[in-house]
């Protein structure tokens, strides 16, 4: 017996995902995905693979092709911090003060000699059994047992 697959091109609009068409070809999903997302209609587009095994009767899926306008922008917004990085190394050097280093200029981090957070949990448990301890005590004087 041989596998089922199928293509499935899913839209997102509106917070929510909807099938928009089904394929059996992985390139014609792909190719109509984009076409579709470059159209701006959506701010989110996937393609997603559907195999069935016949033999053993188990559905699997994985997204095979994935892209959203938040994508595009990411991608610019790195671009334009290496850019950025960039110029002030290279003013850096034609001021004299040589390649940066992560790290330079900035403040040591402060020494975190307070308790860890093991003993503050050995310290917290000891107060509670500390205060049922009390509320027994309390109750066993004035015979409420």
């Amino acid at each position: 017996m041989a596998n089922l697959v199928g293509y499935e091109l899913h839209t997102y609009r509106g917070g929510t995902w909807k099938i928009d068409s089904i394929y059996d070809d992985r390139e014609i999903a792909i190719f109509e995905a984009q076409r579709v997302f470059a159209s701006g209609r959506f701010s989110a587009i996937r393609v997603v693979e559907e195999r069935f095994d016949q033999a053993s009767g188990k559905a699997s899926t994985k997204t095979v092709f994935r892209s959203a306008k938040s994508d595009d922008e990411n991608t610019e917004a790195v671009e334009r911090q290496k850019a950025a990085r960039r110029e002030a190394q290279e003013a850096r050097k034609a001021a004299g003060a040589g390649d940066f280093e992560p790290g330079a200029g900035r403040p040591a981090a402060a020494d975190s000699s307070g308790p860890g957070a093991v003993t503050l949990v050995l310290i917290l448990g000891g107060l509670v059994l500390a205060g049922i301890g009390a509320i027994v005590g309390v109750r066993y004087i004035f015979g409420g047992f």
